[in-house]
C-alpha cells in the first residue's frame, strides 16, 4: 500500500474513534447536567415545602396564642383580625402542601408516606379549623364580648394543638429525609458518570492518543529531516543567489559609475566648448554690435534691442556653463559651490524664498562626494523650482569628516511618490531626474529618501557615510 494512502486510512480510523469518544463524553456530560438540574429543582422545591411546613407549625402556635388573648379580652378588635388572617394563611398552606398550589409555588404531594402522615393529623387539623371557625362566628355575632362563649372553642384549639404540632414535626422530618435521599442518589449517579468519563478518557488515551502520538512523532521526525535537507539546499541556493546578486550589483555599480563619470566628463567638454567656442563668438558679436551702434549717427532702437538680447544670451550661456561645470566646486569646495548655486536659484526664481542652513565641517571631502552631493542638490532644487509651485524652499546640510546629511524641503503642491515607479518603463521620462539622484546616492554608499503627498509638499533627504 502507498504510504500516503496508508496514513490517510489510519488517520480516518483515529478520527472515527476520537469522534466516538467525544460523543460518549458529551452524552455523559449532558446526562449528568440533566440529573443535576433535576436534583436542584427538587432541592429548591423541598426547601420551599419544608419552609411552608415549618410555617404551619408557627401558624398553629400563633392561633393558640391569639385564642388565649381573645379569651382574656385584650385588644379584641386587633386580635380578632389577626386571628382571622392567621387562620386563612394556615388553611391555605395546609391545603397547598397536600394538593399543590400555583399561588404559593408548592408542588403536589406525591409521597405515600407523607399522605399517611397528613391523614394522621387530619382529625386535629379539622377540629382546630372547626373550633376556630365557630369562634370567629361567635366573635362577630355577639354585640358584647363574653369570654364564656368562646372558651370551649379555645379549649378545643389548645387540646388538639399539641398533636397537630407533633404530626407537622414528623412531616418536616420526612420532607428533610426525602431531600437527603435524593441528594444521596444524585451523588451515586455522579460517581457512576465520573467513573464512565474517566474510563472513556483512559480508553481514549490508550487506544487513540498514544498510537496517534507515536505516529505523529514518526511523521514529525521525517518532516524535520526533510526540512533540514530543504534548509541546506535553500542555503546553498541562497548563497549562489547572493553571489550572483553581489556580482550583478557590482557590475551595475561599475556601469553606473562609468556612466556618471562619462556624464561629468561630457559636461566638462561641452562646457569648455561652449565657453571657448560659442561664448567667445557671442562676446565678439556683441562687441561688433556695440561698434556698429557707436558709428551710427542716430540711435537705432532695434540695434539696442539686439544688443540687449545678445547680453541675455551671453548671460544664459554662462549660466549653462556654470551648471555643466561649476568651477567654484573644484576651486573653493562644496560650501562655496552651494552658496553660488543658491545665489543663481534666487536670480532664476525671485518669487521663491530660499532658506539655507549649513553646518559643514572644514575637513576636505572626496572629489566624488562633493560632485555627487552638488549634483543631487542641483537636481532637487531644479525640480522644486519647475514643478512644486512653492514659495519657500529650505536647504539643510550638515557634515563631518565621515558623515554628510542633506535635506531639501518645499511647501509646494507635492505629488504621489512610489519608489516602484523609478524602474517603470512608462514613467521613465517623468522620474529620470529622481532615478539619477538615487543612483548617485547609492554609488556614494548613501541613501536617498523622498517623502511627498499631494498638497503636503516634498522632502528629499540624503545621508552618506564615508
Amino acid at each position: 500500500m502507498h504510504p500516503v494512502s496508508e496514513d490517510r486510512s489510519i488517520f480516518k480510523i483515529f478520527t472515527i474513534l476520537y469522534a466516538v469518544a467525544l460523543t460518549t463524553i458529551a452524552l455523559l456530560s449532558v446526562f449528568s447536567q440533566i440529573k443535576i438540574q433535576q436534583a436542584l429543582n427538587h432541592q429548591m422545591n423541598d426547601s420551599h415545602v419544608i419552609n411552608f411546613a415549618a410555617r404551619l407549625r408557627t401558624y398553629s402556635q400563633t392561633l393558640s396564642k391569639l385564642a388565649l388573648l381573645l379569651e382574656s379580652g385584650r385588644d379584641i378588635e386587633d386580635n380578632r383580625k389577626e386571628f382571622i388572617n392567621t387562620l386563612k394563611q394556615w388553611q391555605k398552606s395546609h391545603e397547598g402542601l397536600q394538593a399543590g398550589s400555583n399561588f404559593l409555588n408548592l408542588p403536589a404531594n406525591d409521597q405515600d408516606e407523607l399522605k399517611q402522615m397528613f391523614e394522621i393529623i387530619r382529625t386535629p387539623h379539622q377540629e382546630i379549623w372547626d373550633a376556630a371557625s365557630k369562634m370567629i362566628t361567635v366573635l362577630y355575632r355577639d354585640t358584647t364580648f363574653n369570654a364564656a362563649h368562646i372558651r370551649p372553642y379555645v379549649q378545643t384549639i389548645l387540646a388538639y394543638e399539641k398533636s397537630y404540632l407533633l404530626g407537622m414535626e414528623l412531616i418536616v422530618f420526612d420532607y428533610d429525609r426525602f431531600s437527603k435521599e435524593r441528594i444521596r442518589n444524585l451523588k451515586e449517579i455522579e460517581y457512576i458518570v465520573l467513573g464512565l468519563v474517566l474510563f472513556t478518557l483512559m480508553l481514549e488515551a490508550g487506544v487513540i492518543f498514544y498510537p496517534l502520538s507515536t505516529r505523529i512523532r514518526k511523521i514529525i521526525r521525517g518532516l524535520v529531516d526533510a526540512e533540514e535537507r530543504a534548509r541546506k539546499l535553500t542555503e546553498e541556493v541562497q548563497l549562489a543567489n547572493q553571489e550572483k546578486l553581489l556580482r550583478q550589483e557590482m557590475e551595475q555599480r561599475i556601469r553606473s559609475y562609468s556612466i556618471i563619470n562619462g556624464q561629468e566628463k561630457e559636461r566638462k567638454r561641452i562646457a569648455a566648448e561652449i565657453h571657448d567656442g560659442i561664448g567667445q563668438m557671442l562676446t565678439s558679436l556683441r562687441m561688433k554690435l556695440e561698434q556698429i551702434e557707436d558709428r551710427g549717427m542716430q540711435h537705432d532702437p532695434e540695434i539696442a534691442m539686439v544688443n540687449t538680447m545678445m547680453y541675455s544670451i551671453i548671460h544664459e550661456t554662462k549660466r549653462i556653463c556654470a551648471d555643466l561645470l561649476p568651477s567654484v566646486l573644484e576651486d573653493f569646495g562644496l560650501r562655496a559651490a552651494i552658496d553660488e548655486l543658491i545665489k543663481l536659484c534666487r536670480q532664476t526664481a525671485p518669487g521663491i524664498d530660499f532658506q539655507l542652513e549649513e553646518t559643514l565641517s572644514a575637513a576636505p571631502l572626496p572629489k566624488e562626494v562633493k560632485t555627487g552631493v552638488y549634483r543631487i542638490l542641483q537636481e532637487a532644487l531644479n525640480n522644486a523650482i519647475k514643478h512644486a509651485d512653492a514659495d519657500t524652499i529650505e536647504i539643510d546640510i550638515d557634515g563631518t569628516a565621515s558623515f554628510l546629511q542633506l535635506s531639501v524641503s518645499d511647501n509646494g503642491k507635492g505629488f504621489h511618490f512610489d519608489s516602484r515607479q523609478l524602474y517603470s518603463s512608462e514613467q521613465v521620462k517623468k522620474v529620470n531626474g529622481i532615478r539619477n539622484m538615487k543612483e548617485r546616492a547609492e554609488l556614494l554608499g548613501g541613501t536617498l529618501q523622498i517623502s511627498s503627498q499631494p498638497g503636503a509638499g516634498t522632502i528629499v533627504q540624503l545621508a552618506i557615510t564615508f
